[in-house]
Order: C-alpha cells, then structure tokens, then sequence
C-alpha cells in the first residue's frame, strides 16, 4: 500500500472509531472549497440525513471526535460548511514517501492489481508491403504505452499486431515482389524501394489484369503465389523492425488478416444460424442490431457476393480466437478514430454470438498533421508521414540542440555520448508529443515545442531528469540514514506530494486507456522538481541532517521521473 492509500486508510480508520459514521457513507475526495489548505475532504450531507442533523453541524461534531497520533500520516481535520477536510502530517508524510520509492526502486508505482488477468492489447497494425502511415504511427506509440501501463499493474499482457494483407493493391505488390532486387537497404528504405517498383508495374496498362492474375494465384493457394507472399510478409516485418526497436515496441504476436479468414467463414455461418444476419443473393446482412447502450447499428455485410469475408467479418474472427486463446478479462484495440463505427458493430456481434465475455475497448487515435492542419508537415515527409523520417529528423534536430548546449556550457562531448543522447532525447520527443494528448485528439508537429529544454516536452522532463542525476554524482555516496522529518519546506512537500501520487496515476492511465494521464504527471512532477532546486540548495544545505534527506529526495525524483518515463517507452538519459 502507497502512502496516499495509507493516508486515506487512516482517515476511515479514525472515522470509523469515532461510531458516528458508518463505512458505506464514506467517500473521500478531493477538497472543494477554493484555498482551502487540505488533502482530503469528506462531505456529510450523507451521514447527516441519516442521523437526521444539519450537516455542517455534524460534521463539526465529526471533526471534534476524530483523534490522530503525532505518528500519524495525518495532521489534523477541520471542519468547514457540509464538510470535513483532512491534512497530511508533514513530518510523517515525507519519510513514508521517501521509503516507498527507496523499496520499490525501479518497481515503485507498480502493484499486482491486475493479478495476472490477461489483457489483449492490439495496436500498430501496418499493412504488409506499405511503409508505416500516420494512423499506424499514433497507434503504435499510444498501444505500446498501454500495454507498459497494464504490465505495471500486474496484469499478463498480450501485446499483438494485426498485419493487413487484404490490400487490393496486393495482387501488384506480388508482380513486384517477383522482380524485387533491393533488398539490402535497413527500416521503411526497403519498403520505399519495393513501393517504388509496385508504382512502376502500376503505370503499365495491363496493370489491373495482372494483379487480378496474382490475386487469384494466391487465392487458388498456387505455391508461387503463397511463396511470394510470406517473402513479403517476411520483408515488411523485417523492414519495421527497426523503427520498433528504435520505439521500444515489441510483440508477442504477429498475424495477417488472412490468418483468420478460414474462421470468419464459421462467423457467418453462425451468424445466420442464429438469425443474427439474414442471407440475401448470397450475402449475410446484419440488420436492425443495437449495441450495449440500445444505440441502433447501420446494417451491415458479413461477406461479399463471391462469398469472400470482408474486414468487419475477420475482426469478430480474431476476437473469438484470442477468447478461446487467452480467455483475457479485456481486449484492447488502438485504431484509428475512423473505425469507431466499424468496432462497435464488431463488438456487438462479438457478444451477441457469445464469443467473448471480456471488456472489449476500442482506444481512438487520432492524426499526426503538419503546420498547416495536413498529414504532410514537410517536403522530406512526401505525400504523407512516415514513421522512419519522422524519427529520424527529430534525431537531428536533437542533435544539433545538444552540441550547441555542450557549446555554450563549454563542456565537453564524444560523439558517441552524442549520438546516443540525441537517439534518446529526439525519439523520445515523437513519442512525448503524441502521448501528452488525449488519444482521441490529432496532433501537429511542431518541431519547437517538441524539442524544448523549457517547456512541456520529454526534452525538459529528461533535462531535468539528468539535473537530479548530477547533483547525485556531485553529492557522492547518499546517507542510509537520514531523516524525512527534515523535509518541510513548501517546495520540499509539493515535490513530495508529486512523487506519491505516480501509483494512483498509473491505475487512472489503465482505467481510461489514456497515457497523457502519465505525461500530465511526468511534467508536474519536473516542474516540482526545478521550484524545489532554486528554493532548496543540496549540497550546500544549511545542516548536514537537511542535506542526507535533499540528498535522498532527489535520488527519488530521479527514480520516479525514470519509472515515469519508462512507462511511456521513452529513456532516461543520465547526462544532458
């Protein structure tokens, strides 16, 4: 239990002991009058309607018989109107804190909510032979962050990618496959250069006859065909592996569409068997269906008059495998805005077939835009954004701020430490940038307030990391014995109250599926940090009592800022 869980356990305790009140009639929450200086308030309208009392009345006799011990994580309780508000025991506060993140280290924050539940995360998703697009981008950074957060709450996640192989442009993908010789390049150049040669093949007139040809090839299971394409699948994978690495993403599976085309044909076979669709000219029509909250559904088709299965079909398919798999308490899906409609009616037929009792969350991205409100920030990027570009830019950017900083602070550099800090601070920028807005929202590059040392943005939340890290090399070997009761001073108490609140973010990030939840924190709590370094010296604290307990509360900034940051797969650099 963190010290804000003990803290509001030692209210209701002291609550509870007082007979006044009963424990369904508490409920603890944040105070609500303006300036007042309290941590938690109770409001009594509750409780006093069922003493049948006035309820700033009772919560004055409330307040009066509450009664807390100097060792308390409580200070005191006092009562104002309806309410009584409760205030954390400064003294105690500090040396809790300061104990939980020097136990948990790199595990503070976390805890085994989830009790291994498994959870289904399914994000990215690319389409085979095509370099990684906008939506794909966005997905893939929010899912990845997702599936950090889960994992830190204990729950077993399954962290899966849903490679489109649907493609109608994938019977000219397997012409250019044939004939593709460069193959040696690293990350989206391969795939650039095999979508270069599918636009050759492309102007030719005969283009629509022979993707037909190849289409019907693999449709026919003709082993050249079937050869072709796992070559493609092999190479796009290959391809983006190196734009995962550089993210920190990873997948414990990796299917095509395709992969559960023979199972959506069952989908639709039971679907008019339980007179859930309706078959007309061949065709299996969903009509008149309601999702969870009664909302009529558009009608829908499960399969084309050829009786090919169609993406919505294959979707309902992948949920009842990974049901049947994995029996996860909740699938996750990170996709583009676009699709709100298409899973809402995946997931309504999901349930009504009874193919799955899990939570089913659809996770809406929006776009990444340039300048101007399009997709396509700058000349480099082409017709659209593309995730290797993009990363590779923002490296460089970074890279020139570090050397000029290095520069102008007259210290000296390597070009490895250059190199890789630059690695770190410029792809942790990409990542900062989409994840510090609520998924749903569309997010514009912009290169100045990604890369600021000074503003909302990893740069300054990692400068300020590596700030924490100097004064500790600085300070030398850290005292094990100090004292938190040192730790009073305003700016000493607000970072403090910042570090204690990272396990309560963590649980609100996972129940809203949003990782801004994390970066919110992760910039207050840098914040925090840069007030308390300018009003509260270190090394040249006033007694050496005052520096040991400084000296520990920025080992644990550093530690949360680092757990933080890991949460959003983006690194901690030590130097800056």
């Amino acid at each position: 239990m963190d010290t804000f869980a003990r803290f509001e356990q030692a209210i209701r305790d002291a609550l509870l002991d007082t007979t006044l009140i009963t424990a369904d009639l508490i409920d603890l929450v944040a105070p609500k009058a303006t300036g007042v200086q309290a941590d938690l308030a109770l409001p009594c309208f509750r409780a006093a309607k069922m003493r049948g009392s006035n309820p700033a009345q009772f919560a004055q006799t409330l307040a009066n018989a509450l009664k807390f011990t100097h060792e308390s994580l409580v200070l005191k309780a006092t009562a104002l109107g309806a309410y009584v508000n409760f205030s954390l025991n400064p003294i105690t506060f500090a040396q809790s804190v300061l104990h939980d993140i020097g136990q948990g280290k790199a595990a503070y924050g976390r805890s085994n909510r989830g009790q291994q539940q498994a959870v289904v995360v399914d994000y990215s998703s690319p389409n085979i032979a095509k370099r990684m697009r906008v939506d794909h981008i966005r997905s893939t950074m929010i899912g990845q962050a997702i599936v950090n957060i889960y994992r830190s709450l204990g729950y077993q996640v399954i962290r899966m990618n849903h490679w489109g192989d649907y493609d109608p442009q994938l019977g000219i993908s397997l012409a250019a496959m044939q004939h593709f010789q460069h193959r040696n390049g690293n990350g989206e150049s391969m795939l650039a250069s095999l979508e270069q040669q599918a636009q050759q093949y492309q102007a030719d007139d005969q283009v629509h006859d022979l993707a037909q040809a190849w289409a019907s090839k693999l449709a026919s299971g003709e082993p050249q065909a079937i050869t072709l394409l796992q070559q493609l699948v092999d190479l796009s994978l290959s391809a983006n592996q190196a734009n995962y690495r550089r993210l920190g993403v990873a997948f414990d599976v990796q299917h095509c569409e395709s992969f559960y085309a023979r199972e959506a044909q069952v989908v639709i076979k039971e679907a008019l068997h339980y007179q859930i669709a309706q078959l007309d000219s061949h065709v299996a029509i969903v009509k008149d269906l309601l999702d969870e909250q009664g909302k009529a559904l558009p009608t829908l088709l499960l399969n084309r008059s050829d009786g090919s299965t169609l993406y919505i079909t294959r979707d309902i398919a992948a949920i009842k495998y990974r049901e049947a798999l994995y029996q996860p308490s909740k699938i996750i899906y990170v996709v583009k805005q676009a699709q709100e409609l298409h899973f809402r009616q995946a997931f309504t037929i999901s349930k009504t077939l009874g193919y799955t009792k899990a939570d089913l969350a659809h996770v809406a991205c929006g776009m990444i835009l340039g300048p101007e409100g399009r997709a396509n920030p700058h000349p480099r990027f082409s017709t659209t954004i593309y995730l290797e570009p993009l990363l590779d830019e923002a490296c460089a950017r970074a890279k020139t701020l570090l050397k000029q900083k290095a520069i102008e602070a007259k210290t000296s550099f390597t070009s490895e430490w250059l190199n890789e800090v630059a690695e770190q601070v410029g792809v942790g920028a990409v990542i900062y940038h989409n994840l510090q807005h609520d998924p749903a929202h569309d997010v514009v590059v912009d290169w100045d307030r990604m890369l600021a040392f000074d503003g909302n943005s990893a740069a300054y939340i990692q400068y300020m990391h590596a700030r924490c890290c100097s004064i500790l090399r600085d300070f030398g070997r850290l005292p094990q014995n100090y004292n938190g009761r040192e730790l009073t001073h305003p700016a000493e108490q607000a970072l403090l109250k910042e570090l204690a609140r990272l396990p309560q973010v963590i649980v609100d990030a996972a129940e809203r599926y949003a990782p801004s939840v994390v970066a919110d924190w992760l910039y207050a709590t840098a914040k925090a940090f840069a007030i308390f370094y300018d009003a509260c010296p270190v090394l040249k604290a006033e007694t050496l009592a005052l520096r040991a307990a400084r000296g520990q509360l920025v080992a644990a900034t550093a530690q949360a800022l680092r757990n933080g940051l890991g949460l959003l797969s983006i690194a901690a650099p030590e130097r800056m």
